[in-house]
């Protein structure tokens, strides 16, 4: 299958960037979790936060991708901005009844209306495919030479509520003054990262060359079945962007730890299904499970896999049965708070603290080497056990430290 995208580079510390945006791999679980938690508190507006998160970041990708092509016309973008839509494992997207003047975008299948159907594992009271309006909106303002805010989109069909196939519907409308500019790869550490830790038997060399033959594109439906779950390579300045501004929302209830701390379920969530996915996989078993004389080396051969994901360069600094320190260099987190806000003054990495101790939890407590099957009671058996990880953040590339540090401990 042939399809014309933006061009995608592979730049210092594990990042990935297609025309300009920087790329992560998250499952639907995870991306279920996260909208569930930011929907939950009535009065924030998230809704709008998402779909303008979504605008952004698809204006800016399609916008740089049109120029690597030498696109010019509506109807030759638009193409572009389908095809990276299915590449990156968000579905397939219909533009043929929208024009400048707005319209309807159908969307017959959709990461967001599908598989978060499955994740949650029954149909929504209200529509889920916030990502997909906002991607056709920025994708048509892209097309038309006009700023990322120019479009409104609803939903008119929903298939996470149940419909065949999903249709949006987009109207002109003024952009918001404070409307949120992806702020592409933002600011990231300067020199080396430290070589993988020496204390273990897994070559993260090997485990990163055979991932990097792996095909991580959208199928002919335009989804990402992969380690058992439905992956997308998302925008990192969208989940940036969403996380943070409910932080920020939430602060301004008088709840901020909690907000982070919801956060941090989220990276549980994230590390469970993916991490768990790929642990009890065929491709593990081929390929990292071999090199696993041991059971920390089942920990190593997962952060090899993790610096395969677009999160950052995650380093084990130490290691004990009880005990996790991992040092992350650029982690998307950090490295788009610092793009949108400037410099934190506390930490802000919760995706990477809530995988790093979701991490100890499958492989400790979990014994995800017996391959257990990870349903609610699993989960609920380690994340809610005695022997549990909690996590800490102790330094933080958005604080101003030179990396990132997560330590899990019980």
């Amino acid at each position: 299958m042939t399809r014309e995208t933006g061009d995608v580079t592979r730049v210092d510390h594990g990042r990935t960037l297609m025309s300009g945006e920087p790329l992560v791999f998250h499952c639907n679980h995870y991306n279920y979790w996260l909208q569930k938690t930011l929907l939950l508190p009535e009065g924030l507006g998230m809704r709008a936060v998402i779909r303008d998160a979504a605008s952004s970041a698809a204006h800016a990708m399609i916008t740089q991708a049109a120029r690597e092509r030498g696109a010019t016309e509506p109807a030759e973008i638009l193409r572009i901005a389908a095809d990276c839509f299915s590449a990156l494992g968000f579905g397939t997207m219909d533009f043929s009844g929208a024009g400048e003047a707005g319209g309807a975008v159908r969307t017959p299948t959709s990461h967001y209306g599908q598989c978060l159907r499955m994740a949650s594992g029954a149909d929504f009271a209200e529509p889920q495919e916030l990502f997909d309006q906002g991607y056709a909106a920025g994708a048509l303002a892209a097309a038309h030479g006009r700023p990322a805010g120019s479009y409104a989109a609803r939903s008119e069909a929903s298939q996470s509520m149940g419909a065949e196939v999903g249709e949006i519907a987009l109207a002109p409308r003024e952009t918001p003054a404070d409307f949120f500019t992806a702020p592409g790869r933002g600011p990231h550490a300067a020199g080396d990262v430290p070589p993988q830790s020496p204390d273990t038997n897994v070559d993260e060399g090997a485990v990163l060359s055979a991932l990097a033959g792996l095909d991580l594109s959208g199928n002919e439906e335009g989804l990402l079945p992969r380690f058992g779950v439905i992956l997308t390579n998302h925008f990192a300045n969208f989940y940036d962007r969403i996380s943070f501004e409910f932080v920020r929302r939430m602060d301004g209830t008088g709840m901020l730890d909690m907000a982070e701390e919801l956060l941090v379920e989220a990276g549980y969530r994230c590390a469970f299904n993916t991490f768990g996915g790929i642990m009890t996989s065929a491709e593990w078993d081929a390929v990292v499970k071999p090199q696993c004389k041991t059971t920390e080396d089942w920990v190593h051969g997962m952060v090899a896999v993790a610096n395969a994901l677009g999160w950052g360069v995650w380093r084990v600094h130490e290691l004990t049965p009880s005990r996790l320190v991992v040092r992350i260099w650029d982690d998307y987190e950090s490295t788009g708070y610092l793009g949108m806000y400037g410099e934190s003054d506390r930490f802000v990495s919760h995706l990477a603290a809530g995988g790093v101790a979701g991490l100890m939890n499958l492989v400790y407590p979990g014994r995800i080497a017996e391959r257990p099957t990870l349903d609610a009671e699993y989960y609920a058996r380690i994340f809610e056990s005695p022997e549990r990880f909690e996590p800490r953040g102790v330094k933080c590339m958005a604080s101003g430290d030179a990396y990132t540090e997560v330590v899990a401990e019980r």
